[in-house]
């Protein structure tokens, strides 16, 4: 496959209507939950780990006082 063949096949969707929905209500009925819940999951706004409370800085703190302290390995053995 040439590389015009390529991007000419990627302007058409990669599936029909009916086997897309098929695939939909598959992946609904393995997770469990209904059609509706699993949209609601798609429709829902892209989320990344800064949006949940971590430890981070708990770590970066102590890692600090650490090196001020020389008590940080640091891979160095």
């Amino acid at each position: 496959m040439t590389r015009d063949e390529a991007l000419e096949r990627l302007k058409s969707p990669p599936l029909d209507e009916d086997t897309m929905r098929q695939e939909f209500e598959y992946v609904a009925t393995k997770l469990g939950i209904s059609k509706e819940e699993l949209q609601s999951y798609l429709d829902a706004p892209n989320k990344t780990y800064r949006d949940y409370k971590s430890q981070k800085r708990t770590y970066a703190v102590g890692a600090m006082v650490m090196r001020t302290l020389g008590l940080e390995l640091g891979g160095k053995r």
